[in-house]
């Protein structure tokens, strides 16, 4: 049996003795790394809360998310066998969430904040780790400036949340190769299932722990450890995966394969990190077969989205945000790289080199912000993101107060009125034939082709919300026929548009001469 006694056992040993006076510099010492951790919460909260409620702007997932929210369990157990099960453990916890304080998507991105700060202060616990405390402070500054993670800070989705459970998973990975005693090895287990019921390509982290084992030298000592772990975490989330690969096919018929633009927003930071972990693997001062920076931070930023991009040459499953975590890999990367370029700068003797490096850094440090500022004040603006939601409200209530004859196209563009339904004022949704409460679904259930094209010739002006021209087009009977009834029977008399799609108004043909809407000459955008 080994005895393990920590620095921190044999101070309080000594002080109880009498045989060790405490001086300020220890305690200072003592309470420096918890300092920089307190400073990261109001830093993290100020990036946070900043225009938190984007003027009152949501958009179409933010709507889905509150809109589910407020189902009621059965509602929701209803819901995740039909579609979405990958989500379930979020909508579950965004009920819970919306019962305590129902302010809109607001909450929401409250909730998302917190799991950002949690991922901010994981990076900073992790890098303290494999560093100190310093490091871990800068790579947590680091991954809170990255663009994506404030984007999806104040998203009313899981993916910060996500981030926040395979950082500190990460944090108890390192704590088990440093210590292999079995609490750490449980709390790693425990992480990744809980990542892997809030999305299940959150378990990809697995690989790029397992490339750290590798590179490590550490297979033989802690394989079999990780393999266990690995196993039941698989194993917890393997029916979740089960009825999501049955799903998948129309939750991601969306995406394409990846482009130009995917795989340089992967190949960048990729080099980047590569770069940064090969001059720090040349410049490391720890001792020989210890967990470094490079060894945790490379693969953990690579691995993730470089397999999953691979796999989408095949099947199309890759989005950034689904490997958000791995943006911590990188943070973690460049406090490194910025903690040992401080210290060269505190070691140098010569006072003008000393100038010209602080100069640099600060050279340095405007471009970044002229750079990223914008950005920053962009993502916080309605106009980042696909649409607004509350674009549409009133514009489809009549003068009359009659309910109003409304068709959606696609389908699913219904999103734009499940948060707010009161809004929209009283509606025919003349496709509509199960509500998305009552048939479990996100977007309802829609009549057969034949019913549809009946409820359409029964009124004269029909208003239709769709997607902005030049969007791809839902190749199914319901939309064929709602666009077939259209052309051969309506006339497009008024169209506004709005951020992510329009509002258009079509009279029937037989009527449109004798309607000022459809006026010849007259300009169907005024």
């Amino acid at each position: 049996m080994r005895l393990r006694i920590s620095a921190s056992t044999t101070l309080r040993y000594l002080l109880a003795r009498g045989e060790y006076e405490l001086r300020p510099f220890d305690r200072l010492t003592r309470w420096y790394p918890w300092s920089l951790a307190a400073l990261l919460v109001p830093l993290a909260c100020l990036v946070g809360f900043w225009k938190l409620g984007r003027d009152g702007a949501s958009w179409r997932d933010e709507t889905v998310s509150y809109a589910v929210g407020k189902r009621s369990l059965p509602e929701l157990w209803h819901l995740v066998h039909n579609i979405d099960a990958v989500h379930g453990l979020y909508y579950f916890l965004a009920h819970i969430s919306l019962a305590v304080w129902d302010g809109g998507v607001v909450t929401l991105r409250v909730v998302s904040v917190l799991g950002t700060l949690a991922a901010v202060l994981g990076t900073h616990a992790v890098g303290s780790r494999l560093a100190d405390p310093v490091s871990g402070f800068l790579a947590a500054v680091a991954f809170l400036c990255v663009p994506q993670v404030q984007f999806y800070a104040q998203e009313a989705r899981s993916y910060a949340l996500v981030s926040a459970a395979v950082v500190w998973a990460t944090w108890f990975f390192v704590r088990a190769l440093q210590d292999s005693r079995r609490r750490w090895w449980a709390g790693y287990g425990v992480l990744l299932l809980f990542a892997g019921w809030l999305h299940e390509f959150a378990l990809l982290v697995l690989l790029a722990h397992a490339v750290t084992l590798w590179r490590g030298g550490r297979l033989r000592s802690h394989g079999w450890r990780w393999l266990i772990v690995a196993a039941v975490a698989g194993a917890g989330v393997g029916p979740l995966a089960v009825i999501s690969a049955g799903q998948a096919s129309a939750q991601l018929d969306w995406l394409g394969r990846p482009g130009l633009r995917e795989w340089l927003g992967f190949a960048v930071p990729a080099a980047v990190a590569v770069c940064l972990g090969r001059w720090l693997y040349r410049h490391r001062t720890g001792p020989r077969g210890a967990v470094t920076v490079a060894a945790v931070g490379v693969p953990l930023l690579i691995v993730p989205a470089g397999f999953l991009l691979t796999v989408s040459l095949i099947r199309p499953w890759y989005v950034d945000r689904y490997v958000l975590y791995g943006m911590s890999g990188l943070a973690l990367l460049i406090g490194a790289a910025l903690r040992r370029w401080q210290l060269a700068l505190r070691a140098e003797v010569d006072p003008a080199r000393v100038r010209r490096g602080l100069r640099a850094a600060v050279a340095a440090g405007l471009v970044v912000l002229s750079v990223l500022g914008p950005w920053y004040w962009q993502i916080r603006l309605a106009a980042s993101r696909t649409d607004m939601v509350e674009s549409y409200w009133g514009l489809t209530v009549t003068a009359g107060g009659g309910d109003e004859a409304v068709l959606f196209q696609p389908a699913r563009r219904r999103v734009w009125l499940l948060a707010r339904p009161a809004y929209f004022g009283p509606l025919d949704d003349i496709a509509l034939q199960q509500s998305p409460q009552a048939s479990g679904t996100l977007y309802g259930i829609e009549a057969p082709p034949d019913v549809i094209r009946h409820r359409m010739l029964q009124h004269q002006q029909i208003t239709v919300l769709r997607d902005r021209p030049g969007q791809p087009q839902d190749n199914t009977p319901a939309e064929n026929t709602k666009r077939e009834v259209l052309r051969m029977h309506y006339q497009l008399c008024w169209v506004t548009p709005v951020l992510g799609g329009e509002v258009t108004t079509y009279i029937r043909r037989d009527t449109a001469a004798d309607n000022p809407l459809c006026a010849p000459g007259r300009d169907i955008y005024s």
